[in-house]
């Protein structure tokens, strides 16, 4: 059993020398948490998304879509959002 414990020791310690340890400050990678979170949602862009006034909305076939927001613009949705069943939830312009 010793001969066992020993041979199981050796391996774990191979492979944590294998993984590199721990980084040090200076080389590791800056946070991502606010370029993640920036990724989750599209940039607002006025030719693609029109401003609305809840994270919500209702579309005439019954689902309700979910709105992205910012806080520079506040709620916003994809223009094409409900497709052909309306309701017109952006004007064209």
């Amino acid at each position: 059993m010793p001969q066992n414990r020993a041979t199981l020791m050796c391996i774990a310690a191979l492979l944590m020398a294998g993984c590199g340890g721990a980084m040090d400050e200076a080389t590791a990678e800056p946070s991502t948490t606010e370029s993640a979170s920036q990724a989750l949602y599209p940039e607002y862009d006025p030719d693609i998304h029109c401003l609305v006034s809840s994270q919500y909305v209702s579309c005439g076939s019954g689902p309700t879509m979910y709105a992205y927001y910012s806080p520079d613009w506040g709620y916003y949705i994809n223009r094409d959002v409900c497709g052909r069943n309306g309701p017109v939830i952006c004007p064209l312009y």
